[in-house]
């Protein structure tokens, strides 16, 4: 039997074109190495530790998405692939792969964002503070006028439907009223407790407005709509009103968290700034105002 062909490892990884590779890349690596002169980073001689709070957020993470815990084999692939992730990233720092790097510098940024939004570092506001944030933002927090009504409608496909309407309207209201029998439709013949927005969607925004000036309980029309003419009866109206702390405030306390975020981050950025400058030439300074890329604060939108 004959033993092994000396350097015949080495001849295999040369054919291969992983191999191939593989080499180009330690040459790279070595030939960087050297060129730095032996100023590697700090990390380079710290090993990769794998804890528990690593594979609890791996587990976790696998959770998440999946809705149930890994086995064991998918536990141990998943802590696998992130030593080699590990591995990876800590040999892309020590060849700076990570330097001027789009991805990489957006991802970071990303990270710090995630930290300057964290809302535990400004604590719990009092209710004082919930309360003056309410009353500096009233249309966030209006709760907007509704009507409950039902309608007829004489279809636009009529010789004369605005009379036909005002005809059977005048039957309504007399001294013996009948039910008023109008065209088949599609649309809803009652809507219950709908904003004017919601009406408007269905029958058209002229159509909104002038349900929302109708008097309740009784019927009024025609109102024209781009189906035709209708008759309408409001059964109930909800005035529009301010909703109170007790009522919104999960909705004031997350409006608050994102003021105060927004407000930590336009602190830090100005610091940020202010350390390391920023400079803009001349050509650019005309196309946009300096004092703006870094924002002052909350703009008051979500």
């Amino acid at each position: 039997m004959r033993g092994p062909v000396p350097g015949g490892g080495l001849r295999r990884l040369l054919g291969d074109p992983l191999g191939h590779f593989l080499l180009l890349g330690a040459l790279l690596f070595a030939a960087f190495a050297q060129l730095r002169g032996g100023s590697a980073r700090t990390d380079a001689a710290i090993p990769i530790v794998i804890g528990t709070g690593e594979v609890r957020w791996l587990t976790e993470t696998w959770s998440r998405q999946w809705r149930r815990y890994p086995t064991p084999e998918e536990l141990r692939d998943l802590v696998t692939g992130l030593v080699r992730e590990e591995l990876l990233a800590r040999a892309a720092r020590e060849m700076r792969l990570d330097q001027d790097d789009v991805i990489v510098r957006r991802r970071l940024a990303q990270k710090l964002e995630f930290v300057l939004r964290d809302s535990t570092a400004d604590g719990e506001p009092t209710d004082a503070e919930l309360e003056r944030l309410l009353a500096e933002h009233p249309e966030r927090f209006r709760v907007e006028a509704r009507r409950s009504f039902t309608q007829v409608l004489f279809s636009a496909s009529r010789t004369d439907p605005r009379g036909d309407a005002a005809h059977a309207l005048r039957r309504l209201r007399g001294s013996r009223p009948v039910s008023a029998r109008g065209d088949p439709q599609l649309l809803p013949e009652s809507l219950r407790d709908a904003d004017e927005q919601s009406i408007a969607a269905a029958f058209g925004p002229a159509f909104a407005r002038e349900v929302f000036l109708l008097d309740v309980g009784s019927w009024s029309g025609p109102i024209a709509s781009s189906y035709g003419q209708h008759l309408v009866r409001v059964d109930a109206a909800t005035a529009a009103r301010q909703r109170s702390l007790p009522d919104a405030r999960a909705e004031v306390l997350e409006l608050w968290r994102t003021v105060k975020a927004a407000e930590r981050e336009a602190r830090t950025l100005a610091e940020l700034r202010e350390r390391y400058g920023v400079v803009l030439d001349e050509g650019v300074r005309r196309m946009i105002d300096p004092s703006r890329i870094v924002p002052a604060a909350w703009n008051g939108k979500p």
